[in-house]
């Protein structure tokens, strides 16, 4: 081989890498509402949601690009976060179902959806509402059942007729910037909170939208996996669960372990030294649970090419 023939080559696969790894942003509009998601890469589609607060950058220090080579990757900001907007109630089966209606206008079928922590309960709604359209899911410092110790306050702050501009300003002083450190140094303890990622979150998690939004998400949950939760043993695709030993957000006790136990099928990986912030703070553990899946089960024939996921997982999961 040539010299030149051998950088023509290297171009060639480095403008191709390029191109994969590019991500795209877009608008839909579902419900009469505009959904925010970004796009990056080709194949098997992999859907990520985000917890609350939070949006689509939590996936974007790390996951997507590592997923982009090889998947459909598409993160989409959830109702009221991000610059999605929200209608005037969003519980999280409601949240499921605009997703739902989302992915399919974009012709997505059978996707992987990955959830991390309010995220994760709104995957596993989606998959006891379609449970024929989902193909796999990989639940991230999930947030399962029903949080007894849940902020009196914040419930308080989101119930109608209370939610108001004053308690706007109190939420805001609430998630202030001094207040939202301190929380996500809990968050990503024993991590260090990366300065760019509190640089951005700060700049979009304490906008009046938003605020509303994730006090809205906070108080509604429980009442919602009070309800679903008695139905996990009925999902039956495969599941792979992340948590951190160090989670302070979410009991991994009283919710990873617990949900490992109620879905029979279901494997549980927990990554050491490590807190609630996976996403961000080891991107390379949803690839691997992707790979996990693809050598443990066998996943369904995508309706769209035949593509099967069993097949093509295991391509890739030898890379």
């Amino acid at each position: 081989m040539t010299k030149s023939l051998l950088i023509i080559l290297l171009l060639a696969t480095w403008l191709c890498v390029a191109v994969s790894a590019q991500i795209r942003e877009n608008f839909v509009t579902i419900d009469r509402l505009r959904v925010h998601y970004i796009e990056s890469g080709r194949g098997p589609a992999v859907v990520m949601i985000h917890g609350n607060a939070g949006s689509i950058e939590d996936f974007e220090f790390g996951v997507i690009q590592r997923l982009s080579s090889n998947y459909r990757v598409i993160a989409v900001d959830r109702p009221g976060h991000g610059k999605s907007d929200r209608p005037t109630t969003a519980n999280v089966e409601y949240q499921a179902r605009l997703l739902h209606q989302m992915l399919s206008s974009l012709r997505v079928h059978e996707p992987v959806l990955v959830g991390h922590s309010w995220g994760a309960a709104l995957a596993l709604s989606y998959a006891l509402q379609y449970p024929k359209e989902v193909s796999a899911m990989i639940l991230v410092a999930p947030a399962a059942y029903p949080d007894a110790g849940e902020s009196r306050l914040l419930q308080a702050l989101a119930k109608p007729p209370v939610l108001g501009d004053m308690s706007l300003i109190l939420g805001k002083a609430i998630l202030g910037r001094q207040i939202l450190r301190a929380t996500l140094i809990r968050a990503f303890s024993p991590q260090p909170v990366p300065e760019e990622y509190f640089k951005r979150v700060a700049s979009s998690w304490l906008g009046r939208k938003q605020l509303k939004a994730y006090l809205d998400d906070e108080s509604s949950l429980n009442a919602s996996l009070k309800q679903f939760s008695q139905h996990y043993a009925e999902i039956d695709i495969p599941v792979v669960i992340l948590t951190g030993d160090h989670d302070a957000i979410v009991s991994a006790k009283e919710n990873a372990y617990r949900l490992k136990s109620a879905i029979p099928q279901a494997q549980l990986i927990e990554i050491k030294d490590t807190g609630h912030e996976i996403p961000q703070t080891h991107p390379e553990s949803i690839a691997s649970a992707l790979r996990l899946i693809s050598s443990t089960s066998a996943l369904a024939t995508s309706q769209r090419g035949g593509t099967s996921w069993r097949k093509f997982l295991k391509s890739v999961g030898n890379d």
